[in-house]
């Protein structure tokens, strides 16, 4: 097991400098977590690796570095920005070729990388699946196609399968739109001013009258049958000879020669400004009996840097913490208090007579006078305490302007950094709208004639403060934006709390926590105003109870100035801050005190 465990530390140390390396910027920070890899700004997060998966997908796992390394690197978070549009498959097929001209240009620097980005595209057309999706057909078509393309390299699998997709679709022009975009691969703004000239020119983003998007594929005859069928059957051979090629073993000496495959780097711009600025529209997850939305087309999800600039969220903080002053003490005494209480539940706990671990040094005696005895190791348990995640979901609403929503940011600052002390992670969510009564969906419905029983009448916007994932410090200064003016609006508590819900379901943590900070019902004039009047409410007490009797979920309010428990079976209120300390170390160690069985 130390062996193992040296193996995975060396490889990870590695990883990690070899990303700063190719990154060209030392301000990456690399995560290994238990969700899919994702890239946010200059965090870059990773699987976990373990002996099994470096033995059998080590260079699939360097590839999946390498590629966000390289973006990193290439990627100009401004100039992409320009060319996105309000079609969303317009902009993934944007994005997959985007990413075809950054790995491109790291595979003709690099030897290594370019190994290992054709291997990770090879096992991914091999386990590809054509005919289940259009839209994602032609998205993973263009992904497949422009790189083979732009960087001479041909790949396996399924590959002509998609060939032919965007064969069909450019006809004479696909030489053309190919070679067009490789003389420009070093220039990103004119390669996407290109790209987007040429897709607009071949009519792959119109519309048609009803406001769909139009099929992108001519599904029956794009793909011919048969060769579908022979590639699947020989899938498995071809994968075995991938294997075979790369000669994977899963050794400190390999993790080590990752960093000098790679050579000397080129001297280029720094691009720190690489995240892509996508979120898909809000989509109503939890199908709640009678409550619909009249369109969810202008609905966004947002983060909270892109709301204002840098200078103006440091300034914004720096008023919080202003008004938070006086309340120092507090919350240092508070968060102290709370962590010591929370570490006392992680009391390390030990399995004992094991054949491998950490030499059992109680045992030494019986290891000096009988060498072969076996049962003289031990190792620790996996504290499931630890295997935690919490989301704190914050009221956004007008009604929260001034002393409340200080409160709720100081709330919010106290759980995120004790919590994140006590290794368990945090994520910070808000909810709001983005116009008052109405906006543009208002618009629409008033445009269409006004129909009956429209449903939810307003532009949701929600707010990620900070991811689970983010540190803590990285992200401490979004809550400034709290104290914008302008951004408390509207509140639809309902589908916040299942837009938390589906977000909380999607981690990977045994044990999950959401906290609701609110200081009473949901409120928005223009739905209010056509619909029954306790449209919203109704919603809101349908999705708490499918939470509180159908999840797993731990689901807590925390009132501002007003009791919810007539909405939250588990609800503590608020009336003021000096109240905040203790009322979050009595709620919080309620939550995380292990519960009895009784027998």
């Amino acid at each position: 097991m130390l062996v193992n465990d040296s193996i995975i530390d060396e490889f990870k140390k590695s990883l990690t400098a070899t990303v700063k390396s190719i990154g060209k910027s030392e301000s990456i920070e690399v995560n290994f977590v238990q969700d899919t890899p994702s890239i946010n700004g200059e965090i870059i997060n990773l699987a976990e690796p373990d002996i099994k998966s470096l033995t059998k997908k080590l260079n699939y796992i360097r590839a999946e570095a390498d590629s966000m390394a390289l973006e990193i690197r290439f990627h100009k978070k401004k100039i992409h920005n320009k060319f996105i549009s309000s079609n969303n498959i317009a902009n993934e097929i944007f994005n997959a070729v985007e990413q075809s001209r950054i790995e491109t240009q790291g595979s003709d620097i690099f030897k290594g990388i370019k190994k290992n980005i054709l291997y990770k595209h090879n096992i991914d057309l091999i386990s590809s699946k054509l005919k289940q999706n259009k839209n994602l057909e032609i998205i993973k078509a263009f992904k497949y196609v422009s790189y083979s393309e732009l960087s001479e390299n041909k790949l396996g699998g399924k590959y002509n399968a998609y060939k032919k997709i965007i064969q069909k679709k450019l006809g004479s022009k696909f030489s053309e739109f190919f070679h067009s975009l490789k003389k420009n691969l070093k220039n990103q703004e004119i390669f996407a001013e290109q790209l987007k000239s040429i897709l607009d020119e071949l009519g792959y983003f119109e519309q048609d009258s009803k406001g769909n998007q139009k099929d992108l594929i001519d599904h029956d005859d794009d793909i011919d049958n048969q060769e579908g069928n022979n590639q699947e059957n020989q899938s498995n051979e071809q994968e075995n000879k991938i294997e075979a090629d790369y000669d994977i073993e899963a050794s400190s000496q390999e993790s080590q020669q990752m960093t000098s495959s790679e050579g000397e780097l080129e001297m280029g711009d720094d691009s720190s400004e690489n995240e892509l600025d996508y979120f898909p529209k809000i989509e109503s997850l939890n199908k709640i009996k009678d409550y619909k939305f009249y369109t969810n087309k202008f609905d966004e999800i947002i983060k909270a840097e892109d709301l204002c600039d840098l200078k103006e969220l440091d300034r914004l903080r720096l008023s919080l913490d202003q008004q938070v002053f006086s309340f120092k003490q507090l919350i240092a005494k508070m968060a102290n208090r709370l962590q010591r209480k929370l570490q006392a539940q992680q009391n390390r706990q030990w399995e004992f007579n094991l054949e491998e671990g950490y030499l059992d040094t109680s045992r030494l005696a019986k290891i000096i006078t009988n060498p072969t005895h076996k049962l003289s190791f031990k190792k620790e348990k996996n504290i499931e305490f630890n295997d935690t995640i919490v989301s704190l979901l914050i009221d956004n609403s007008g009604s929260m302007r001034g002393r409340p929503i200080t409160v709720a940011a100081l709330c919010s600052d106290i759980l995120a950094r004790t919590l994140e002390r006590c290794l368990i992670k945090t994520e910070i969510l808000g909810f709001t709208t983005k116009a008052w009564k109405g906006g543009q969906s208002r618009e629409k419905w008033i445009n269409d004639g006004k129909p009956n029983k429209p449903g939810r009448l307003n532009d949701l916007r929600h707010i990620i403060y900070k991811s689970g994932d983010a540190p803590w410090r990285r992200s401490k200064k979004n809550l400034g934006l709290l104290l914008r003016e302008g951004i408390l609006k509207e509140n639809v508590d309902g589908e916040a709390l299942s837009w938390a819900l589906n977000r909380l379901n999607l981690r990977q943590e045994k044990r999950k926590v959401l906290i609701v900070i609110s200081d009473g019902a949901p409120v928005d004039d223009s739905t209010l105003s056509v619909n029954p009047g306790n449209y919203l409410e109704k919603n809101l007490r349908d999705t708490i109870k499918n939470i509180e009797e159908m999840s797993s979920i731990d689901l807590v309010a925390i009132g501002i100035g007003h009791d919810v428990s007539r909405y939250y079976k588990k609800a503590v209120t608020i009336m003021d801050v000096d109240q905040l300390g203790e009322v979050l170390l009595n709620e919080l160690s309620n939550i995380f005190t292990p519960k009895k069985n009784n027998s």
